[in-house]
């Protein structure tokens, strides 16, 4: 069988040769590629990403993080654009034009990656793709797993992550946390095979017990620290205000 060459770079030439660097949307939490951002149901996810898409178009801090001053897409596709024009009225008197919502696209392999490359032609100065959920833009048999759960996974991952790599620009995908808890591994508790979480660059988790107003956003990457934000919601803003971020030191020191 004739193959193509494998194309290969030596370390030395690859220490010197000059190379973009990573662009990070919001400093230090969200850089380009492919991240995943569970959740439980009902905890405001959906309006934690509307506000950050707000933030971001603007160039506007998320909490104590710079932003990049991008475009914005927001595939909202669990809404209507009733609902989201309710969140948005208590977020902003004026929406930035530099995001752009949508509540319904095309599913993976059938047509979403041709969509967003579209976009991204249409409206190039698009570095955030907000996907919310992931469930959305899965076709039935590759949940089921038509080669299991862990094929289906990392298929439907890797599709994303390859736009995400191939265009630069970060691809945030909201996804479900099973009922089980894990209190040594909260990221164990992403609905799916532990291939969402293993290819995604970055992954983030919001923990938040519905009887209280604090939670916690747990975060880790290849190009992230692993940190933690203590969030309260504050029911006047509609927003999660930051109470304390903590490192992986501080963690440490916690736990001795």
């Amino acid at each position: 069988m004739q193959v193509e060459k494998l194309k290969t770079i030596d370390a030395d030439t690859l220490l010197i040769t000059p190379l973009h660097k990573t662009l990070f949307v919001v400093e230090g939490l969200i850089p380009q590629g492919f991240s995943v951002r569970p959740g439980s149901s009902k905890i405001g996810k959906s309006r934690l990403m509307l506000w950050l898409g707000i933030q971001v178009a603007r160039g506007n801090h998320i909490w104590e993080f710079k932003t990049h001053k991008c475009d914005v897409l927001y595939l909202c596709l669990e809404d209507t654009y009733t609902r989201l024009q309710s969140r948005l009225y208590p977020l902003t008197d004026k929406a930035p034009s530099e995001l752009r919502i949508a509540t319904t696209s095309y599913q993976i392999g059938c047509g979403l990656k041709q969509q967003i490359e579209q976009y991204l032609a249409d409206y190039p100065m698009t570095k955030l793709v907000i996907i919310d959920t992931f469930q959305k833009v899965r076709e039935s048999k590759s949940i089921s797993g038509k080669n299991g759960m862990y094929a289906g996974d990392y298929d439907d991952i890797s599709a994303l992550k390859d736009i995400s790599d191939r265009y630069g620009i970060a691809v945030v995908v909201v996804h479900h946390v099973r009922k089980l808890r894990d209190a040594n591994d909260p990221f164990n508790e992403v609905t799916g095979s532990t291939e969402i979480t293993g290819v995604a660059d970055t992954s983030f988790i919001l923990k938040h017990s519905r009887s209280s107003e604090t939670g916690t956003l747990l975060a880790t990457g290849r190009d992230i620290a692993h940190q933690e934000l203590t969030l309260k919601f504050n029911k006047g803003s509609h927003l999660w205000e930051l109470v304390e971020q903590k490192d992986m030191d501080d963690i440490r020191r916690e736990n001795s």
